[in-house]
């Protein structure tokens, strides 16, 4: 794994396109991804980005941004401490196109000094998107942000398989940690999201939904046909997940059939008003969520 750190002058980036109706902006802390050999380094949609890959092969970089607080803090003021004109929104979505906990982050620590960062300077809403459970690590902080901004915390949790078979990669971290993350951090006072993105194959849909209920508050359900911010999936079809899905007699899963299914059993969980569905589903803001006042203490 080559890791580098890269300065930066922006850490805010406008939204369009898939985020767009939920958000203003996201936040990418580093670039490159330590998970990328992992089963969702497999379906992984950024690694065709150039801009990120810059030619290296994914999963073998990470990038680690420096400078981001300063450029959040400058950012920040022009948005809502405007020369002219009133406040503008400040909506993010963190991560895009990278994890925000990689295992480097119990060193780097990007997220917690962003975090201490944000307890001044509040965004309006801000979701927290990952694919582990260190997100935890951080829970005294982001106790504290939830009085200051809208706070949601979304974990990926694409499957009830603890292993796919050979060649599949295996997991950076098991669904069963990952479904205990989302446990703890509702059971601390957090909003949480279930992102079953992009669905993978299921041994068991209706406990798979049972277990998610008891652990989270809303659910996000995608296919890779869906959301991988392309016409048809077509990112996700360059990759091997659907020959291998095919190759294991899961083939129907490259398919919206089973997907369908899958709805309808979270839909008699959850009930409909907290099953969001792909695109809509994670610009959706938590109905459960308070208006917050904040007064910018800086």
């Amino acid at each position: 794994m080559q890791i580098r750190e890269i300065p930066t002058g922006t850490i805010l980036n406008p939204t369009g396109g898939y985020l767009g109706e939920g958000f203003t902006h996201t936040i990418n802390l580093y670039r490159g991804c330590a998970l990328g050999n992992s089963l969702c380094g497999l379906y992984c949609y950024a690694q065709w980005n150039p801009h990120h890959t810059l030619g290296r092969v994914w999963g073998r970089f990470l990038d680690v941004k420096t400078g981001f607080v300063e450029a959040y803090r400058a950012q920040y003021n022009r948005l809502k401490q405007p020369v002219r004109g009133e406040p503008k929104p400040l909506r993010i979505f963190l991560s895009s196109v990278t994890e925000p906990y990689p295992p480097q982050e119990r060193t780097a620590r990007r997220m917690r000094r962003l975090l201490e960062e944000m307890l001044t300077r509040p965004p309006d809403r801000l979701v927290i998107q990952s694919h582990t459970p260190l997100v935890i690590e951080d829970l005294p902080l982001l106790l504290a942000l939830r009085q200051r901004c809208r706070l949601e915390i979304n974990i990926t949790v694409e499957t009830d398989k603890e292993a796919l078979p050979p060649p599949f990669p295996r997991h950076a971290y098991l669904p069963a940690a990952r479904i205990a993350a989302l446990r703890a951090l509702r059971q601390a006072g957090l909003l949480t999201v279930a992102a079953v993105s992009p669905l993978l194959p299921l041994d068991d849909p209706l406990t798979f939904a049972r277990q998610l209920e008891a652990a989270c508050d809303r659910v996000v359900l995608d296919h890779y046909l869906l959301g991988d911010g392309s016409r048809e999936g077509q990112r996700t079809k360059q990759t091997k997940l659907p020959m291998l899905l095919n190759a294991n007699g899961w083939n129907a899963w490259t398919g919206l059939a089973p997907f369908d299914e899958v709805v309808k059993t979270f839909r008699q969980v959850f009930g409909d008003a907290r099953v969001g569905i792909s695109r809509a589903g994670f610009n959706v803001a938590h109905r459960d969520l308070p208006d917050i006042q904040v007064q910018d203490s800086s």
